[in-house]
């Protein structure tokens, strides 16, 4: 199924709006082409319990809050024709579940896709996250890009904006040969296909808006991705490069890492001085 524009909005509890301290929730997948808007919220408020304190605002409410979103955006579904449809259902929310400015995104299967956007940004990890388990791809980038011979070439701690997400991306390295490549290390852990895509789909976004709008610092932008699959389902590389080459980003895989220094050697302009 082709893909097509979509947006995603966080669903959070907000127990006090001017303090805008806030617990993910949930999340709705919007897509205006396939008629299709969803919310998946949490099962449980463990979370909200970590967030806010064991008798914060009287949970009980919460469930009733949550299943009501989700009704209402069944129910209304015919009434979200547009991005300002929703933006204005945004707007007008009045209790404690509030959701976030809605993020471009592609979509190619809607439920498997608002699983996965859940699994991401809403679901507890199976597994818990150490600083351990996020080391490898960097460190072995690190290790490359500190070598003598091409460490001169290297600047790093870049930021540039995003124009379609209206967002910062910050990513360690870039380097200059035409266009200024922005070089960002992405380990792909997720448990199903449907997650690796909507990861892959989001870096894409990313990678085609900063291709097509030129940097006022950088000029030209390239996005490059330094991808790790080892924990990603079988044939998971190929589905992302296929999508990454639609969106004007580069894939490289750890074991090209010394090719892309001997590029980068070859190519590239000597780094201002910091």
């Amino acid at each position: 199924m082709n893909a097509t524009k979509g947006y995603f909005s966080l669903v959070q509890y907000c127990p006090d709006l001017a303090r805008q301290e806030a617990a993910n929730v949930g999340v709705v997948l919007f897509c205006p082409e396939r008629k299709f808007i969803r919310a998946k919220t949490a099962d449980t408020i463990g979370r909200i319990r970590r967030f806010f304190g064991q008798d914060a605002d009287g949970y009980h409410h919460l469930h009733g809050m949550m299943d009501a979103l989700s009704h209402r955006l069944v129910i209304e579904q015919e009434n979200f024709k547009t991005l300002e449809d929703l933006q204005q259902f945004i707007d007008t929310r009045a209790n404690k579940i509030i959701l976030t400015s809605p993020k471009p995104m592609l979509v190619t299967e809607p439920q498997a896709d608002l699983q996965a956007l859940y699994l991401e940004l809403v679901a507890e990890p199976t597994k818990p996250l150490t600083i351990q388990a996020e080391i490898p791809l960097r460190k072995r980038l690190d290790a490359v890009l500190a070598e003598d011979e091409v460490r001169r070439f290297i600047q790093r701690k870049i930021e540039v904006q995003v124009s379609t997400l209206r967002e910062t991306l910050r990513v360690p390295y870039g380097f200059q040969n035409g266009r200024f490549n922005l070089i960002r290390p992405v380990e792909f852990k997720h448990q199903n296909e449907s997650g690796v895509k909507a990861a892959a789909c989001k870096h894409a976004v990313e990678g085609l808006s900063l291709h097509r709008h030129r940097d006022a610092k950088y000029g030209e932008l390239q996005l490059i991705v330094v991808g790790d699959f080892t924990a990603a389902p079988k044939d998971s590389t190929e589905m992302v490069a296929g999508i990454f080459r639609e969106h004007e980003v580069r894939l490289v895989m750890p074991d090209e890492l010394s090719a892309l220094k001997q590029e980068i050697v070859a190519h590239a302009r000597l780094a201002p001085a910091e």
